[in-house]
């Protein structure tokens, strides 16, 4: 009976030890995603410190998507209004997609508008 609970109880802490084993290790890993201005150089900072700074730092960044994701749709209502897109309702061509149109053009980029000059008046707005 001795044995028994003997090897129960070793598994359980190998099981154990496996657990904490991978929680310290994506700790370290989220402390290496942080920027330098979020770490305390100075000080080796704790599991709580990097945890606490990896949630301001997501915090931070949904603030940022949501604030870019708003100029963007102020960008493309202007660009809409400015080639009179309500009147086509076209979008690839409100938006200058296909090249074609005086104004300038919207690219996409890994999630991310931008505008770029082009058109047919090389690139006079």
């Amino acid at each position: 009976m001795n044995e028994k609970r003997r090897r129960r109880r070793e598994s359980h802490n190998a099981v154990e030890r496996r657990r904490r084993d991978n929680i310290n290790e994506k700790i370290q890993e989220l402390s290496t995603l942080l920027p330098e201005i979020y770490v305390d150089s100075a000080n080796k900072p704790n599991k709580g410190v990097i945890l606490r700074k990896s949630v301001d730092y997501i915090r931070h960044l949904q603030q940022l998507v949501t604030s870019q994701n708003n100029r963007n749709q102020e960008l493309e209502a202007q660009l809409r209004a400015r080639n009179g897109a309500g009147s086509t309702g076209d979008e690839n061509n409100a938006n200058g997609v296909n090249g074609a149109g005086p104004g300038p053009q919207l690219q996409q980029d890994f999630g991310m508008m931008r505008i770029v000059s082009g058109g047919g008046n090389g690139g006079q707005n």
